[in-house]
């Protein structure tokens, strides 16, 4: 395995990692909204409507929109690592 390779595959195993650790933590910061307003409204924590209204609002942009932008971005950096990785084999 040359060199360069060897770089993008590390450079990729890292941005998959803190692509993966974002999503994760996103995933359950949107559960924990979830659950406080299916709380608040006084309904049982099973409840699917306020999860999906949560996930909703969290792909138009109203809810962490900043964790939201995040993964974009990473997402797309890790496209363009796999690209890269494939130019260079």
């Amino acid at each position: 395995m040359s060199t360069t390779a060897c770089v993008t595959l590390i450079l990729q195993g890292v941005i998959f990692a803190a692509w993966a650790a974002l999503m994760f933590r996103t995933l359950f910061r949107l559960n924990t909204i979830a659950e406080r307003r299916r709380r608040a409204l006084g309904q049982s924590p099973l409840p699917f409507r306020q999860t999906i209204s949560t996930f909703a609002d969290f792909a138009k942009g109203r809810t962490l929109r900043p964790d939201r932008n995040r993964l974009i971005w990473l997402t797309l950096l890790l496209f363009a690592s796999i690209a890269l990785g494939a130019a260079a084999r």
